[in-house]
């Protein structure tokens, strides 16, 4: 495969799978920069093996996505042995939603901070399904469960995410 060939294929790869490895990596690590810099470390990696890895039997997504988690669990070390910072103010600047940068982070944020509030098995479903994009057929094999099981997983953790939200904003005008 020539030099040219392999950028070639490596970059429809990445063109196709940057949405869902940003996902994982935004789910994983909670913060929208630690993520987009472990999905970067996770392309440069598999480039550099690029040859072997289109070579083998097996998927590339699914390797890929390994490789996201691979690089949020090495930044997390590593960021473990770094002095903290202090966090600098945020520009105020508007979206192509309408709604100000800053406060949409915040909204994300929050939804992070509500999801890992809920038992294990919604939060794995939530995840798999909302955030990774399988059906929950897909879900269901991953997990060891039925696909109804799923479903019922999901409206659950719905429920609890909704209640969630009713009494954080009940909180927030006491």
């Amino acid at each position: 495969m020539s030099e040219a060939d392999r950028g070639m294929d490596f970059e429809a790869f990445v063109l196709e799978t940057s949405a869902v490895f940003s996902r994982v990596a935004r789910a994983e690590s909670g913060d929208l920069h630690s993520a987009e810099d472990a999905v970067q470390v996770a392309y440069l990696r598999m480039f550099s093996s690029w040859e072997k890895l289109s070579a083998r039997q097996g998927s590339l997504v699914a390797y890929g996505r390994t490789a996201v988690k691979n690089a949020v669990i090495d930044q997390f070390r590593r960021n473990q042995r770094m002095v903290s910072l202090p966090v600098q103010e945020i520009p105020e600047q508007e979206s192509v939603t309408g709604i100000p940068d800053a406060a949409y982070e915040m909204v994300k944020e929050g939804i992070d901070e509500l999801v890992a509030c809920l038992p294990e098995r919604q939060r794995q479903v939530i995840t798999l399904c909302v955030l990774q994009d399988l059906s929950p057929e897909d879900a269901g094999k991953r997990l060891g469960l039925k696909e109804d099981s799923v479903k019922r997983y999901i409206h659950a953790a719905i429920k609890n995410l909704k209640k969630s939200v009713n009494e954080f904003g009940e909180e927030v005008t006491v």
